[in-house]
């Protein structure tokens, strides 16, 4: 959303004639980031990078900042669905499994007290394997060191090959720090290696390729699943995968970025429509390097890199200087494209929102647009304008090409959908439906699917529905 108007001038400065079946610059331009990703490797070599590459390099920079922007959204509302569904559950037949994973949700959306005691409720449910017994254990102790009840490092011998590579996951551990004779041997642990694989100085894009791409060929599948009996199976995904994606997908924009910087100063034509230091800088706001990113754009004067800066201050808890900082871009803006962009970046700070939904307001009375219509509706459901915000969303969103993410950006299908979900219930099949094309085009959000078609037949009440509720999809 922020940006957009640059993310296409890129897209221009890395158009050659190609003998590719599909030109990447399309594909990309159509949401299909992997297939652009897969087109650019053929021209990448990192030990002798020419124009060629560094283009392709840059190709893909962009596509993993747009990979680890979608993960992103799609972590937000996964755990939204998944705390409704596994608390439905257990209002009916809660078990050990059941606890474990709600426990994780809440642990990780920082509800450590809650994340305490429904860990503490797995524990005492027991006979529920190993693997179980071991994670809620694990992940006990975390949440008593974050509410300041413990001290130092889980000390208990664990067994099961997820809790180790868990522990060193919750850890902090760099890829370093990874005993060289321990292997990962299932979904859990492959997911905590790519997540440790990310920390570090120097993290290695290949190894975070390698094993990015063995999360994502599991993804799909639960990582456990319980059979209370026939046509009752409950499946249990993962509740820090996205998330891991998305950080993996954030770091090789990072590492690519940082390639292109250190290679661009050969390609002086290139550097300046690449504008690197921008690209830099967001890649670091996502991945909470506030001070990093104000730095890379601290000289700049363009509207991009006072967004960034503005950001990058809120960050930090600048709040009166970014406030000053968008008052300033808003009162010398001159195109609808800036007024969205800054209403935007009021949106995204979460501040003077009266003052987004004015230029949000301005802009899309001088253009319409998907961008415009979502900035706007955002905005508006930030500031509890439900129904004007739901109008707003559904101008930019033909139901007839839900099925299609080249037709609709799928981060507007899941806003959309995650304001259906937030504020109508009634309308939780169209959820339902949007979601199934969704995990169709990107497998690692079937969690998404799978729980909020439970959640939405649990609400029909019929026979048949409970079946479904139990079973999922």
């Amino acid at each position: 959303m922020l940006g957009c108007p640059l993310f296409f001038l890129f897209l221009t400065a890395l158009i050659l004639p190609s003998i590719a079946k599909e030109d990447p610059v399309d594909l990309i331009k159509r949401h299909r980031y992997e297939e652009a990703i897969s087109i650019w490797d053929k021209d990448i070599d990192l030990n002798k990078i020419d124009e060629k590459g560094l283009r392709a390099l840059k190709g893909k920079s962009l596509a993993y900042f747009r990979l680890g922007t979608l993960y992103n959204l799609f972590q937000g509302f996964s755990n939204a669905i998944m705390t409704g569904y596994y608390s439905d559950h257990i209002s009916e037949t809660g078990g050990a499994q059941h606890y474990l994973y709600l426990g994780q949700i809440q642990y990780q959306g920082g509800k450590f007290s809650d994340a305490k005691s429904s860990f503490e409720k797995a524990k005492k449910l027991g006979r529920a394997g190993l693997a179980t017994s071991e994670l809620a254990d694990l992940y006990l102790f975390y949440s008593k060191k974050k509410l300041g009840e413990v001290t130092g490092e889980y000390s208990q011998a664990l067994k099961d090959n997820a809790a180790v590579w868990q522990l060193l996951d919750l850890k902090g551990s760099s890829a370093a720090e990874i005993p060289s004779k321990l292997l990962a041997t299932g979904q859990r642990s492959h997911r905590c290696k790519l997540s440790i694989q990310l920390r570090g100085a120097n993290p290695s894009i290949s190894e975070i390729e390698q094993s990015l791409k063995m999360v994502l060929d599991e993804a799909q599948n639960p990582e456990a699943f319980l059979d209370q009996g026939k046509n009752t199976q409950i499946n249990f995904y993962d509740p820090f995968l996205l998330e891991s994606l998305s950080r993996a997908y954030f770091t090789l924009a990072k590492l690519s970025n940082l390639k292109i910087q250190e290679q661009e100063k050969n390609f002086s034509a290139l550097a300046g429509k690449f504008n690197t230091a921008a690209a830099l800088a967001g890649v670091q706001l996502k991945l909470g390097a506030s001070k990093e990113a104000f730095d890379l754009v601290s000289a700049a004067t363009n509207l991009e890199a006072q967004l960034l800066k503005a950001r990058a201050l809120a960050a930090q808890n600048k709040i009166p200087e970014a406030k000053a900082i968008l008052e300033g871009a808003a009162a010398s803006s001159k195109s609808p494209a800036d007024r969205r962009d800054i209403a935007d970046c009021y949106y995204l700070l979460g501040f003077d929102l009266d003052k987004g939904l004015k230029l949000a307001g301005q802009a899309i009375h001088d253009k319409e647009g998907p961008n415009y219509y979502r900035t706007y509706a955002n905005l508006l459901l930030a500031s509890g304008q439900i129904e004007p915000a739901m109008q707003q969303f559904a101008k930019g969103y033909k139901i007839e090409y839900r099925n299609r993410i080249d037709q609709i950006d799928p981060e507007y299908m899941i806003d959309y959908s995650f304001a259906i979900f937030k504020n109508n219930k009634l309308r939780y099949e169209e959820i339902v439906e949007t979601l199934y094309h969704l995990q169709k085009e990107f497998p690692a959000c079937r969690q998404m699917h799978y729980c909020i078609q439970g959640i939405s037949a649990g609400l029909a009440r019929s026979f048949e529905s409970q079946r479904i509720f139990r079973k999922g999809g």
